[in-house]
């Protein structure tokens, strides 16, 4: 087999791990770290635990501790509203069935959330009483319980505009068109093109798999 006939066919299987219609949370198709080290934001007031058994009931355990690891990883230093921010836009990926029918499906879904996929172990093992389980536990519960209102206007998408400009040359993906609702330091998108989307995603993962083909060829 030649070596282009092994690049496409491995370009071809990470497509099929992706999914037909990915699309980008964090980044523009590539994973990206995205938070600030001194993010300024308003707090959110009332976020004070919430009992478990006040959490909708449409939630699973399961899917309320995957909103918190990735609440806990994909915010780390964002304000409370910051954290809710994060939270509703995962939920509103569930909502519209493009990224899954659960939250664990949604948040684990691959190229999407980037912790994910660079840091899983670590996430894993985060203790639910570590600091910043509790910490991202009152906030994901505040949200699940509709204590706390989407301060994203229902964004599917949300980015670094700061970080993902130094890593593309000071480009944003399409669909950061405008200024987005800004929330210390990410800024959230409601996309209306999903074709376009897709399409962007998909380019961005056959570069991506050619990355590591030709690093790994040498």
């Amino acid at each position: 087999m030649t070596m282009r006939n092994r690049l496409s066919l491995f370009v071809f299987a990470i497509i099929l791990l992706a999914g037909a219609t990915a699309f980008v949370a964090t980044s523009d198709g590539l994973p990206l770290c995205l938070f600030a080290a001194n993010p300024q934001g308003t707090e959110i007031a009332g976020t004070k635990p919430t009992p478990i058994h006040r959490v909708a009931s449409t939630y699973t355990l399961e899917e309320r501790d995957y909103l918190i690891r990735t609440v806990a990883f994909e915010a780390p230093r964002e304000t409370n509203k910051g954290k809710a921010a994060v939270a509703h836009v995962i939920l509103n990926r569930k909502r519209s069935g493009r990224w899954g029918d659960n939250i664990k499906d949604v948040v684990t879904r691959p190229w999407q959330f980037e912790p994910w996929m660079t840091r899983r172990k670590e996430m894993e093992e985060l203790s639910p009483n570590d600091p910043r389980y509790r910490t991202a536990a009152r906030i994901a519960d505040a949200v699940l319980a509709g204590q706390i209102p989407d301060p994203t206007a229902g964004a599917t998408h949300f980015l670094n505009p700061i970080v993902v400009r130094q890593r593309h040359g000071g480009s944003l993906p399409s669909w950061a068109s405008g200024e987005g609702v800004s929330i210390g330091s990410h800024a959230f998108y409601s996309p209306d093109d999903a074709g376009t989307t897709s399409q962007l995603s998909a380019m961005s993962l056959i570069a991506f798999a050619k990355a590591i083909f030709m690093r790994n060829a040498n």
